[in-house]
Formats: structure tokens, sequence, C-alpha cells
């Protein structure tokens, strides 16, 4: 064991390393073909309760039909509400989200739920259970319409664009906040 060179542990981790790497795409659901996505073929109707000045925690989701038709209702402290259509949200977050703080607050609670796929959220990253009025809703709501959401999504291949600077044609170019 004395004579053993250690440039031979140093190749071995490199190879090692060489072979890790290569293989870390297949563990995160990319192959060769590229990633799977997720696509929600139905809708949702989520609706909102204004907590404190313009906090909103999501107090129901219930899915619907056609992914169009998808609204958030927000009922305000002040016992009025308001009802926007998925595109008018859509349009805020398009527009940098500029608007008034209720609009921001009731469109970003939205988005951290259910609606947040609707918006264009990654079916992969989880909903939060924290923007829900309790444990409570968050479970009754994750296991009928969060569950028939997840069903009835749609599977669809991303192709592939290659490993981020090896041959990718990707801006690096940031736009928003």
């Amino acid at each position: 064991m004395d004579n053993i060179n250690p440039k031979w542990f140093i190749y071995g981790a490199i190879f090692l390393g060489v072979i890790i790497y290569s293989n870390s795409g297949s563990s995160s659901g990319e192959s060769q073909q590229g990633e799977e996505v997720m696509l929600p073929t139905q809708g949702l109707i989520t609706t909102l309760q204004e907590t404190s000045k313009d906090l909103f925690k999501i107090s129901d989701e219930t899915e619907i039909d056609k992914k169009e038709e998808s609204l958030v209702i927000a009922n305000y402290m002040d016992s009025t509400s308001d009802t926007f259509t998925l595109e008018q949200i859509k349009l805020y977050y398009a527009n940098g989200g500029e608007g008034s703080p209720r609009l921001s607050g009731l469109a970003t609670a939205a988005s951290f739920g259910f609606m947040g796929y609707m918006m264009g959220r990654s079916m992969r990253s989880p909903v939060r259970a924290g923007a829900y009025m309790d444990q409570k809703t968050f479970n009754k709501v994750n296991n009928n319409a969060g569950s028939s959401i997840r069903r009835t999504a749609t599977r669809t291949t991303k192709p592939s664009s290659g490993k981020s600077g090896y041959g990718g044609s990707k801006s690096t170019r940031s736009y928003g906040g």
C-alpha cells in the first residue's frame, strides 16, 4: 500500500466526477429526449380572503372543466369582493406586476396555490401550505382540487436543449425581478 502513486487517486476522483456529472440529468427527470412537463387541463376557481391590509390567504380552490374559465375571487375585509379572470392575472404579471398593492397581494397569494399552475408555474414545484387560511383548508384543497388537477394534467416532453454552456442558445439577459 505504501507504493500507491497519489496521481491515481486524482485520476480516479476525476473519472468518478465525470461519471456522476454525465448521469446527473437522468436523476432530475431529464433524459436524452428531454424533460417531462405537466400541464393542467382543468381550471380552478380560487377564493381569497384578505387577512390584513393587502395580504391574502386562500380560503378555497375548486376545480372546473375549462382552464380558460379559471377565476380568482377576492373577498376584502371591508366586505366587498372582486373577481379576476386568469387572463387578467397573467396580464398583471406580464406588465411587470405594476398596479395596486391590493392586486399584487392577491395575485401573489393565488400564485402560491394550485392557481399558480394555471399561471404558468411548473407543476413540479410544490404548493405552499402557508398560502392557505389554515392546515385544514390546505388538506381539503390538496385532496380534492389538487388531486384532480394533478391526475388530469397532460404530460408532454420538452425538447432537451443541452446543458448550459454546451451548445445551447439560451439568452442570459434577465427581465423583471
